[in-house]
């Protein structure tokens, strides 16, 4: 799968503020959008919080983190992105909280999909306007738009 068939599938959550376990969100939007058995939900969170814990820091610089795992039961890579106009502390090594959240499920049977997946959106993450303008877009497609640049 192509980065902007992916960019194009996948779900887009805005006006996060006021969520607390944004991962969770974006896994539910996963589960909404039917990308995701609802059975699989609480596994998915755990594997993200599990990767977490084990001290894989998802937090990036620039208000970017990447919540990711590799999930067993799915055949192809799943994604969904939120947007926190606010931002939470993640830990991140530059101290800014982080307002995009680019959550990754990684299939065990599509290795690399999501590494190259990453260096796309990241390339385009790494331009502050493209990072400005999606923290004050008012619809998914917005944002959409802005990651396909």
């Amino acid at each position: 799968m192509q980065y902007d068939d992916i960019i194009q599938t996948i779900p887009i959550v805005i006006g996060l503020e006021g969520v607390i376990d944004v991962p969770a969100r974006l896994v539910d939007a996963l589960v909404e959008a039917g990308l995701l058995a609802g059975e699989l939900r609480d596994a998915a969170v755990e594997g993200i919080k599990g990767r977490e814990a084990a001290g894989a820091c998802t937090a990036l610089t620039n208000g970017v983190a990447i919540p990711h795992c590799r999930f067993a039961p799915l055949k192809e890579m799943r994604a969904a992105i939120g947007v926190h106009s606010v931002g939470l502390d993640c830990g991140s090594v530059d101290g800014m909280p982080s307002r995009i959240f680019i959550l990754v499920l990684a299939s065990p049977e599509q290795p690399g999909v999501h590494l190259k997946f990453l260096g796309e959106i990241t390339r385009r993450l790494l331009r502050p306007e493209i990072r400005e303008n999606i923290l004050i877009a008012t619809s998914p497609d917005a944002v959409r738009r802005l990651l396909s640049l």
